[in-house]
């Protein structure tokens, strides 16, 4: 009695480049979803807490109720972490990436904020700087769809679009008033660039991820 050999389930070169595309696809659509729900609320939280500290230093007269946005920030910092841990979310190499181009800027941009509060002597505008660096970051970040295809082109455009339109507003129009902190009309250029340049690039993204992912 001859032994049967077991049925091997072989692809051909081009049924394996059409799976590899597809799984290929399917994860940048997946992280594009999550980069763009990442930049969406964090955009959100920064333009909806510099309003309230408006509001509150408009009602208060005192510079020092502002530093009550470490509230809402460390809150979602914490439950990003969280929620990080209890879904698995493996970060990629290209997320690394994405955080050092962001985080610093946001830092920095957060401790420039910090410093004006501290020092009422200051005269730069820490609007302007969040302004400046997150527009570099923007324009970074553009450059990971340059030539990845038609279906990008337009994204791409897009960016650069918001990250150049950022820096031409910063000196033409953020810097040239003089700063004045007690005012608070800087929280609400804050709010302004922080919906600009942060959330808009996450709806961006989003939409990014319901398109298919170039082959070439």
């Amino acid at each position: 009695m001859k032994s049967e050999k077991p049925e091997t389930n072989t692809l051909s070169e081009q049924e394996a480049l059409e799976l590899i595309a597809r799984v290929f696809d399917r994860n940048m659509r997946r992280m594009n979803f999550v980069r763009g729900e990442l930049f969406i609320v964090w955009g959100a939280l920064a333009a909806l807490a510099a309003l309230a500290e408006y509001a509150l230093l408009r009602w208060t007269g005192s510079p020092q109720v502002l530093w009550s946005a470490l509230i809402p920030f460390t809150a979602c910092y914490l439950f990003t972490i969280g929620q990080s841990r209890r879904k698995g979310i493996v970060r990629t190499g290209f997320d690394d990436l994405l955080l050092l181009i962001w985080g610093f800027p946001a830092m920095t941009a957060l401790a420039s904020a910090a410093y004006a509060i501290i020092n009422p002597e200051n005269t730069l505008n820490p609007a302007g700087i969040a302004q400046l660096l997150f527009s570099g970051a923007l324009l970074v970040t553009a450059e990971f769809f340059r030539g990845k295809g038609s279906n990008h082109s337009g994204s791409f455009a897009a960016l650069v679009g918001l990250g150049t339109a950022g820096f031409i507003a910063a000196f033409t129009f953020t810097f040239s008033s003089p700063f004045d902190l007690a005012s608070g009309n800087w929280l609400l250029q804050l709010a302004l660039w922080c919906t600009l340049l942060v959330m808009l690039p996450g709806l961006i993204l989003r939409h990014i991820a319901r398109k298919p992912c170039s082959r070439s």
